[in-house]
């Protein structure tokens, strides 16, 4: 008898316990949400970020939906990725890793585009001097899609080999030369220099760039404006502006 008062006895205060743990998490004001603190962000507003958050000054803190405040908050163009977690006892912190701006598209109006391929948002108001993916026909965007995104990764590719061509002191171009990516569905890509050269890479840009590199060890100096048409994989045309 004594152990089954004793059981019981330990069950009511687990329960009590128990009780009083749900009201602290749930009912007292100690652990309601009292802020939302927005970490690592630059170019999206905090406040911004708290809207798209969409969590309610006031709520049980346990009550949050971290998954849900993720969601909302990656809504935000500038957000690429983002974190969320409780503090307790009042607050929700928002960690956010912003997108980098690698290169402008041109379409209707000037996009920006991040290193994965990504077309985020409009380049109005931003000052930005990047290259520009030019060419790309307005009705790929919605009638073939997935031609235009691997159109957009083809000329990010062609960017990235000759950016670290250049950082390694192997480039015959050099670091922040190109001024354009353009592609045409005729003849291919063809990079547009800042000094007013361009170099036509055709359907290859790979192969056509290792090409690049041999006529540049055989003495084609690109820091002063050449037309090369590396077009045809058999002939290379090297024609001085």
């Amino acid at each position: 008898m004594k152990g089954l008062l004793r059981t019981t006895a330990t069950l009511l205060s687990v329960a009590v316990a128990g009780g009083v743990g749900a009201w602290i998490l749930w009912g007292s004001e100690l652990t309601r949400c009292h802020g939302v603190e927005v970490e690592g962000n630059t170019r999206a507003g905090a406040a911004e970020v708290r809207h798209l958050a969409n969590v309610g000054i006031g709520e049980p803190l346990i009550g949050v939906d971290l998954d849900a405040v993720v969601a909302g908050v990656e809504r935000h163009p500038w957000v690429a990725h983002a974190e969320v977690r409780r503090a307790f006892p009042d607050r929700v912190v928002i960690s956010v890793r912003e997108r980098v701006p690698t290169a402008l598209l041109l379409l209707d109006q000037l996009y920006l585009v991040d290193a994965e391929g990504n077309v985020f948002r409009k380049a109005a108001g931003v000052s930005l001097d990047l290259p520009v993916l030019t060419g790309i026909p307005l009705e790929y965007s919605t009638e073939q899609p997935d031609l235009a995104r691997r159109i957009i990764r083809d000329g990010l590719s062609i960017l990235a080999t000759a950016s670290d061509s250049a950082r390694q002191g192997e480039g015959e171009i050099a670091e922040n030369a190109v001024s354009e990516v353009r592609f045409d569905a005729r003849a291919g890509y063809t990079l547009m220099l800042r000094n007013g050269g361009e170099v036509l890479l055709g359907f290859e840009p790979d192969a056509a760039l290792t090409r690049l590199s041999r006529l540049a060890r055989k003495g084609v100096d690109l820091s002063l404006p050449h037309r090369v048409d590396l077009g045809s994989p058999r002939l290379a045309v090297v024609t001085p502006l």
